[in-house]
């Protein structure tokens, strides 16, 4: 019966999606209530067989003529990081175990009830490990705080929990004179802070910071490590921003790797006062030339004139002083989101 090849061949696709779903859960989230879920329901997976005869589902295994060992989508062999790894694993094993659900109904009825059951636990598992992995989802940023001690009015710390607490999606730790195990310890506590929010933490300069903390991403200036050698040290494991000043910069950016792209600065900063700022009709040209590429408007940006840069096709946007310097960091934080959040179509 041809059944039993189509069955046993997405048991053994089900066993290998659930396998990835269950080591990321285990060795990157470290969440051993999620561990479990995933080791039980491949556990099930695996017992499954025993329902039938001995050899039955084994019977009509051919994989020297399985015509589709040669066939491969476009984008099976490319994943930017460990949250596309864990989205790819969790629609192989939903699709092998609809397939297992679907031809059990033909030899196996209670045993598709069975299936039935697990693809819904499977969904569950699959929404938890997304939102445990969302923070190092390569995705268009809506709101980065730039936190740098010295500009902040409040302790830093409390500074990033207002920010996440009030919706910003990603923080970057930009300081340039900590000792390294102070750097370390930071960007760990921000990580403990945002992480569980979906908020992505990001390391400005130091890819080896980041590497050690595990933080989501590192950005790079023009005068820090090439984007390219960044790439290659990280590999799929952070992401990675790079500074732009003109389209140039920006292509060799793409080119070499980055996955985000700062776009700046738009207006006079105390960050870099020494740069000569771009406005919003540069903003709007590099939005039309890249507009697959996520991007960030950085610079003087601050309430007043956000709504310019909304204008311009702006999406996200990095910010300090308007955040780090106010009053009311959580407030500055909420009114610069609903702004943007206002211009986005529905």
């Amino acid at each position: 019966m041809t059944l039993q090849r189509t069955i046993d061949a997405s048991l053994n696709r089900l066993a290998e999606g659930l396998r990835v779903m269950e080591d990321l859960a285990r060795y990157v989230l470290n969440d051993p209530e999620l561990s479990r879920d995933c080791k039980s329901i491949r556990h099930e997976a695996r017992r499954l067989p025993d329902r039938w005869p001995v050899g039955w589902i084994e019977a009509r295994r051919d994989v020297a003529g399985d015509v589709g060992t040669d066939i491969e989508a476009p984008d099976e062999s490319v994943r930017s990081g460990t949250w596309e790894v864990a989205v790819a694993a969790a629609h192989r094993a939903a699709e092998a175990m609809r397939t297992v659900e679907e031809c059990c109904k033909v030899v196996d009825r209670d045993a598709a009830q069975t299936v039935e059951s697990m693809r819904y636990r499977l969904y569950e598992i699959d929404a938890q490990l997304r939102r445990g992995l969302a923070s190092r989802r390569v995705r268009q940023w809506s709101l980065c705080v730039l936190l740098t001690e010295e500009r902040c009015r409040h302790d830093w710390l409390e500074v990033a929990a207002a920010a996440v607490a009030s919706g910003s999606d990603c923080l970057q730790l930009r300081e340039k004179n900590l000792p390294d195990p102070e750097l370390l310890s930071r960007t760990r506590a921000l990580i403990e802070l945002a992480r569980p929010a979906g908020c992505s933490v990001v390391v400005n300069d130091r890819i080896d910071i980041a590497l050690a903390a595990d933080a989501d991403g590192v950005h790079l200036g023009r005068d820090d490590l090439p984007v390219a050698e960044a790439r290659r040290l990280a590999g799929g494991q952070l992401i990675i921003g790079a500074s732009t000043h003109g389209p140039s910069e920006a292509q060799a950016a793409v080119d070499a790797g980055a996955d985000v792209l700062g776009v700046g600065p738009m207006f006079t900063s105390r960050t870099r006062p020494d740069l000569e700022p771009a406005g919003a009709e540069r903003l709007a040209k590099h939005v039309a030339a890249w507009s697959d590429t996520p991007h960030l408007a950085i610079g003087g940006i601050d309430r007043a004139n956000l709504p310019l840069l909304i204008e311009s096709g702006c999406r996200g946007i990095a910010v300090c002083d308007a955040v780090c310097g106010a009053d009311d960091p959580a407030a500055e934080v909420e009114a610069m989101l609903d702004l943007l959040h206002r211009s986005q179509p529905v």
